[in-house]
């Protein structure tokens, strides 16, 4: 078996079929098998799965594991040579996953390798980057990136702009990274602490703390509708980031970074917070000026 594909799911249901559709295509001329483990999801999903792809493994959960644990049951039954994690609001384009498998068995010092992503548009969403930091964390704030960019006359980007082009990075995106079945092996499966974000990241540092590389590989295209399985839970999933950021520098960082972390994380957590309220604001308002303008 040359891949296994992972798929965890929650409440995506048409565009979990839409990524199941496309993966024939790319994968062609591999041998491959599906999993997709859904969370308790309330739309169906499983039933369509069952009914629409009855080749496709599927672990119908009774409860929402989160991201990291459901992947890793998965995982355990898995029995490709590589396994690819794959967000269900993804679709691979046709060979895209054919020309990662074919990266992987060309250089067996790569250890994880993600794919150049697109947006629904057709527009470059970025991918590979720096392993977070507190300064990173920091120049994320607009006005706090434009006041350093003035007082020191320096550009700040959080990685390379040639995305066209082949290297190394530090981590890819959880939406779709490819690793060979030896290196899980090796490093284990992903930290069940993290249950939404952060987990790919903290598994990528501990594939290059064992000596691989982690390889950006824009020859393989895969569209991400970004955001398409938590963009209604805005609130949630701001501090579900926030507590897995706290988890990945309790593992990764000394006591002095993990201080600087956390006292930007309060102030992530409190911006979070005024733009959640600016949102909901707004959505009263207009509610309020339609109540009136029906009167």
């Amino acid at each position: 078996m040359d891949l296994s594909i992972v798929i965890v799911n929650y409440n995506t249901c048409q565009l979990l079929r839409a990524c199941l559709a496309s993966l024939p295509a790319a994968a062609a001329g591999l041998e491959y098998e599906v999993w997709v483990v859904d969370n308790a999801s309330q739309d169906h999903s499983a039933d369509m799965v069952a009914a629409e792809f009855p080749a496709v493994h599927l672990i119908a959960s009774k409860e929402n594991l989160g991201f990291a644990k459901a992947n890793n049951l998965a995982l355990k039954r898995a029995s490709g040579r590589y396994c690819l994690l794959l967000n269900p609001d993804t679709e691979p384009k046709p060979g895209a996953l054919r020309r990662m498998v074919e990266y992987l068995d060309a250089h067996p010092d790569v250890g994880a390798i993600g794919p150049k992503l697109l947006n629904s548009d057709g527009s470059l969403q970025r991918n590979g980057r720096p392993f977070p930091s507190p300064l990173r964390e920091l120049l994320g704030f607009d006005v706090i990136r434009k006041l350093f960019s003035r007082l020191l006359g320096l550009k700040f980007e959080f990685g390379r702009d040639d995305f066209d082009v082949q290297w190394n990075v530090d981590h890819v995106s959880g939406a779709c990274i490819m690793v060979p079945r030896r290196v899980i092996e090796e490093v284990g499966m992903l930290d069940e602490a993290f249950f939404m974000f952060y987990e790919e990241v903290e598994w990528c540092w501990r594939i290059k703390r064992a000596g691989y590389r982690v390889v950006y590989l824009p020859q393989a295209e895969v569209v991400h509708h970004w955001m398409g399985s938590v963009k209604s839970q805005y609130r949630q999933m701001a501090r579900l980031l926030l507590r897995s950021s706290f988890i990945y520098y309790r593992k990764t960082a000394s006591p002095p970074v993990r201080l600087l972390a956390a006292v930007v994380n309060v102030a992530r957590l409190v911006r979070n917070e005024f733009i959640y309220m600016g949102v909901m604001g707004k959505r009263l308002l207009r509610r309020l000026i339609g109540k009136r303008s029906g009167l």
